[in-house]
């Protein structure tokens, strides 16, 4: 079930099983070439999130390698969007892409990774895991 649904000229948004998705492709960055991207995903989570942490899951399939790459820095390097989102996770349409990120991720150290998919089940399968580990360890706390 879709939620909250945010779209216009090749980038849409929404929430589904407590993961904020966005799904790009080529028009998005041919037609908004001087829009701040971390601005525009620092007002659109927020929104989606309605405050709770979530998984970020970024589809760049349909993406041309140049901006899927500028993408993937933007939101990587981005402290606000990582202060708004649990994780961000990749979906990519190629090993050799996944291979150039996941290099990205061993150069670029963070506290959390990163993570790069191929396959859409196992990411939404990783953002369920997460989620569901972040919100035991809230309930518990750390004791």
């Amino acid at each position: 079930m879709m939620n909250n649904v945010i779209e216009f000229d090749g980038i849409k948004f929404w929430v589904d099983q407590d993961i904020i998705h966005c799904n790009l492709d080529n028009v998005f960055f041919k037609k908004h070439k001087n829009v701040n991207i971390e601005e525009l995903f620092s007002n659109v989570i927020p929104v989606l999130s309605n405050g709770k942490y979530m998984p970020f899951m970024v589809n760049i399939e349909d993406v041309e390698r140049p901006y899927a790459l500028k993408i993937f820095n933007i939101i990587s390097k981005s402290s606000y969007i990582k202060r708004l989102v649990l994780s961000r996770i990749f979906l990519v349409n190629s090993t050799g892409l996944k291979v150039i990120l996941s290099l990205n991720n061993l150069i670029v150290k963070q506290a959390v990774p990163n993570k790069i998919y191929r396959s859409y089940n196992a990411a939404i399968k990783y953002c369920k895991k997460d989620y569901m580990i972040f919100n035991e360890v809230s309930e518990h706390g750390f004791s």
